[in-house]
């Protein structure tokens, strides 16, 4: 992570003539999951991104970190016993983005274009509980790594716009929709909101 970020660093650096913007700020993350399953509810993630964009030509291209996720809730009852499972996941990517920006008035763009992630890493976590039982009844809590290794490259749509507050500071809007799997015949995509700070340096 912090080699990460000192190569975000790096890349501003040497691009800070370039038009450079630095964006960061809130995700709320969750996926689509096309296989049905009894009783599943899907609900957002916080997660956090930050970038550092620049022109070229008529496009813009940023590299980034963006973490994803999503919060799952089931609970089954049968027979007086209810058994239910929270679950978070939390997603870790590297991202390029290419966008073609739109300028409406002066300080009011749209932009589209696409974003590919490369995963880092991430963390499962479930809760399972169960009720009725009288001797089975508790709680358990289990939480698993997951590696890059297990991650599929990520691709997908990348639609927004920004609000210029001043000539150096703005405010973003943006949703990412993916068009790829989070891992091979998954069958699950991310879905991500996101609103940043924008702060121009160049």
């Amino acid at each position: 992570m912090k080699i990460i970020l000192l190569n975000i660093v790096f890349f501003s650096a040497i691009f800070a003539q370039s038009g450079l913007k630095i964006v960061g700020g809130l995700n709320q993350s969750k996926q689509t999951i096309e296989e049905d399953a009894d009783g599943l509810e899907i609900n957002y993630m916080n997660g956090y991104n930050l970038y550092a964009e620049m022109s070229f030509g008529v496009a813009r291209f940023g590299v980034g970190l963006n973490q994803r996720g999503v919060k799952l809730n089931q609970e089954v009852s049968d027979m007086g016993v209810t058994v239910s499972a929270d679950g978070e996941q939390s997603l870790n990517y590297l991202t390029l983005h290419a966008i073609y920006p739109y300028e409406i008035q002066e300080i009011i763009t749209v932009f589209g274009g696409i974003q590919l992630g490369n995963g880092i890493g991430g963390e499962a976590k479930v809760k399972h509980i169960i009720s009725g039982t009288g001797y089975l009844d508790g709680t358990t809590v289990e939480t698993e790594d997951i590696d890059a290794e297990d991650m599929d490259l990520e691709y997908g749509m990348f639609l927004g716009g920004y609000y210029m507050i001043n000539e150096k500071i703005g405010i973003r809007a943006s949703y990412f929709k993916a068009l790829s799997d989070i891992v091979e015949d998954a069958k699950t995509k991310n879905n991500t909101l996101s609103v940043s700070l924008l702060y121009h340096l160049k």
